[in-house]
């Protein structure tokens, strides 16, 4: 009979809540479940190493944006207690993302004396050829590293020769070239210069260059792009073989090139520790650098860019301070790749200062 009546009285209660409430409990509910997923997959690289679980950890920023967006939605139904668990779990999105925005003491206001652009050319698949060197001539670099030249594209880059007057290049030993192919060119003489294979096929530069009266050593290099498992192993296996390499090193380092890996892969903070190099673009944002290259499609042209990461790096020794760094998003130019070029502004202080 209390049963009975027990029942009788939650069935009017609930009889009572209108049919948009209802609705509402359900997003709100639906909204939270949202937020948490993409927490767990922002979260899911600190779990556990993997190829799986690595390739999850490159969209922090697409995890927290999303997860902004539903949470504006959940502030709409009222729900204090699920907004509450919305709000924590936003700012853990937010957590690994913030820092990079944040001043930190490695930057400098002077005047910088060193300009690094990174460019991955996207091989034979890209014939800007005179929209390119157009842009290398307007930012003006000191080293311009090239990734996946063709012959044709080594052919259009010597017109650059007045400028940048030093280089040197690895060849394809593999496959359909260029993608074994990394170039550096320079307004410095290159010193000591050596082609070393970390894994096979896979060629890094290693050289020095002198500058207000230090000796910088410079690396660039473009590991295996890590989709596939044998592939992924690769990677981190020239990632593993560049940080003893460094650790051996007596002078500031350079590290640059597409490393096919973002800044919160475990790999690539392993990389960071080991060396002690760091991020030249900490302080300065995200910057992503793929993909670029957009589809007429308006649909495909918002994914692309909603889903940009940062995989192209240079990475520098504590002695290095950076100025700026931009990427040319804004150029106007099709420069025909799918990788932005990356433009580092850094300042070589003389030894002892």
């Amino acid at each position: 009979m209390i049963f009975d009546s027990t029942k009788v009285v939650f069935s009017e209660v609930y009889m009572q809540i209108s049919w948009f409430d209802k609705l509402k409990t359900i997003i709100s509910y639906l909204l939270t479940t949202g937020i948490i997923i993409t927490t767990l997959f922002s979260l899911g690289s600190y779990w556990q190493k993997g190829i799986i679980f690595e390739l999850i950890s490159h969209f922090k920023v697409q995890y927290f944006v999303i997860s902004l967006i539903l949470l504006c939605c959940l502030t709409i139904t009222g729900k204090k207690r699920l907004l509450l668990v919305g709000i924590f779990c936003t700012i853990i999105n937010l957590t690994p993302i913030l820092p990079w925005y944040i001043h930190r003491n490695g930057i400098s206001q002077e005047t910088p004396n060193l300009r690094i652009l990174v460019y991955n050319l996207y091989g034979g698949r890209n014939s800007q050829y005179s929209q390119v060197t157009k842009m290398v001539r307007k930012e003006n670099p000191d080293i311009a590293i090239f990734l996946e030249p063709t012959n044709t594209w080594f052919q259009n880059l010597q017109t650059l020769s007045d400028i940048l007057p030093n280089s040197i290049a690895s060849k394809s030993t593999y496959g359909i070239p260029p993608y074994g192919i990394v170039a550096v060119y320079s307004k410095f003489p290159l010193n000591d210069y050596s082609i070393k294979f970390f894994a096979p096929n896979k060629p890094t530069i290693i050289t020095n260059f002198n500058i207000n009266q230090q000796t910088i050593d410079l690396i660039a290099t473009h590991p295996t792009v890590p989709i596939y498992r044998s592939t992924f192993k690769q990677r981190n296996q020239i990632l593993e073989a560049l940080s003893k390499y460094i650790q051996q090193l007596n002078h500031p380092v350079i590290l640059a090139g597409d490393l096919n890996i973002t800044m919160w892969s475990p790999y690539y903070q392993k990389l960071e520790q080991e060396t002690g190099l760091r991020n030249s673009r900490l302080g300065f944002g995200i910057i992503p650098t793929w993909p670029a290259r957009f589809n007429n499609s308006i649909v495909l042209y918002i994914l692309s860019r909603f889903f940009q990461i940062p995989i192209d790096h240079c990475l520098i020794s504590s002695e290095i301070k950076v100025v700026n760094v931009k990427t040319r998003a804004n150029s106007g130019l099709n420069l025909g790749s799918d990788h932005l070029p990356l433009i580092t502004d850094l300042l070589i202080s003389k030894s002892g200062n």
